[in-house]
């Protein structure tokens, strides 16, 4: 066997490891630099449709605890908020939420926090914002 091919071969195969790998990583760096984009792009559009057709209304913090998670160094936590918006009878949601640190305090236990409700389904968690100042 000639070794030049044995030599040619292997070159090329090492050519097509390296390519394939790059294209691997531009694909895993783009998709980590765009999701995080989509995600925060669906949130600020869920917030500004909540806020156009969302009512006001009061919650109570019955509950709050740390699901030991952070984002962007904001913790997030799970609460038991009992609702109080228009015409309805209070209810309880349980809501998990990403608070910013420096509106942290305003979130504990028997705490009343102003919030927006979409009344098209106003026991779901997604369907009620937090308005903190």
């Amino acid at each position: 066997m000639n070794p030049n091919f044995l030599f040619g071969s292997s070159m090329i195969l090492t050519v097509v490891l390296v390519v394939i790998s790059l294209l691997c990583t531009f694909v895993i760096v783009a998709a980590s630099i765009a999701v995080p984009f989509i995600l925060m792009r669906n949130n600020q559009k869920r917030a500004q449709e909540l806020m156009s057709v969302g009512t006001q209304g009061e919650a109570t913090v019955l509950a709050l605890q740390d699901t030991g998670m952070f984002i962007n160094n904001n913790p997030r936590v799970s609460m038991l908020l009992e609702i109080r918006v228009g015409n309805l009878a209070p209810y309880q949601v349980q809501k998990v939420a990403t608070i910013p640190m420096i509106r942290l305090s305003q979130i504990q236990v028997g705490a009343v926090v102003p919030v927006m409700v979409d009344m098209s389904n106003p026991t779901h968690p997604d369907k009620i914002g937090l308005l903190l100042r």
